[in-house]
């Protein structure tokens, strides 16, 4: 089905984005399928807002990123990595958090392997078969997929880079990454719990190949961003229907289910990204230290430039200035 109003189809791009508003959306799954399972709350955004709206499905993290950074994404769902580079370009900021069906405020990195492995069944067989394991990492902006286990699972047990350990290293999205296993085609791989939840329910058969062995603490939730300077008004009317919708209808509730398995949206704010802003501020120093290339000194001001960012990214996503 088509992400934009019929009478749009026919205008050029700038035409369009100067019409009404652009709701982005980063694709965990297929695309076309995140298109139909976001589409009918989209719609209903717009005309709650009172504007023509158009849906765009980007397929990875690091394009949806530039779209926001070029003003060409007014409002959208992406992971905490790509939304604390927005909100610290200052080009986006945090509105409203994702509740799944549960009523849960977070999700854990997962990483799984293939039921036949009897000899791998915690990180700790992974890490010590590493050599002879062909492993799929999550995309590099992707925070479940790649972030967190990158921190949880190596980083604190001494491994700096997963491809130094692994016989084979590739990356892909949730989904790819799961069905790599479930069809032999990688060892081990990263998705995380709600996708592995998605997954057992699309692909059934697929999902009894695949064992999980490892996962981290909680994660926020994925937050969804507006664009800075869209007008008060706008922001407004957004977020009474985002935190309103499925409060009562029936309909409303399906839709939030088909979205991503969820029973609302909540308030958020930067406040949210902190946790993630720690993390991407560990794995700068990490690489920094781990740099032989580098003299004492440019080491040195390298970490302190680190070190201030952290400090400001603190103060925005605190006190949201």
């Amino acid at each position: 089905m088509l992400g934009t109003l019929p009478w749009l189809a026919g205008l050029s791009a700038v035409q369009a984005r100067s019409a009404g508003l652009v709701f982005g959306v980063i694709s965990p799954r297929a695309v076309e399928q995140t298109r139909d399972n976001w589409w009918p709350f989209v719609e209903r955004l717009g005309a709650a807002v009172g504007q023509a709206i158009e849906l765009q499905v980007f397929e990875t993290q690091e394009h949806m990123v530039r779209a926001f950074m070029a003003h060409e994404v007014d409002v959208g769902w992406m992971g905490n990595v790509p939304a604390l580079e927005v909100v610290e370009a200052g080009a986006g900021a945090v509105f409203a958090q994702m509740v799944t069906r549960d009523g849960g405020l977070g999700y854990q990195s997962q990483m799984v392997v293939g039921r036949q492995a009897a000899s791998i069944n915690d990180l700790g067989d992974v890490l010590a078969q590493a050599r002879h394991l062909r492993f799929s990492d999550g995309e590099a902006k992707s925070t479940s997929g790649h972030l967190v286990p990158l921190y949880f699972a190596f980083q604190k047990n001494g491994i700096n880079e997963a491809k130094s350990i692994f016989q084979h290293h590739e990356s892909g999205s949730h989904q790819d990454n799961l069905k790599k296993v479930a069809t032999g085609a990688v060892d081990v791989a990263t998705a995380n719990n709600e996708e592995v939840a998605f997954f057992a329910r699309d692909f059934p058969e697929l999902a009894t190949r695949i064992k999980v062995v490892w996962e981290s603490p909680l994660i926020p939730q994925s937050p969804l961003l507006w664009r800075t300077g869209l007008p008060p008004d706008v922001r407004r009317k957004i977020g009474s229907f985002v935190v309103g919708f499925g409060a009562t209808r029936l309909e409303e509730k399906q839709i939030l289910e088909r979205v991503n398995g969820l029973s609302r949206f909540r308030a958020s704010s930067n406040r949210q990204l902190v946790p993630i802003a720690d993390l991407e501020m560990f794995k700068a120093r990490q690489a920094i230290n781990h740099d032989k290339s580098l003299s004492a000194q440019e080491r040195a001001r390298r970490i302190e430039a680190v070190i201030k960012r952290g400090s400001r990214l603190e103060l925005r996503l605190k006190l949201g200035a």
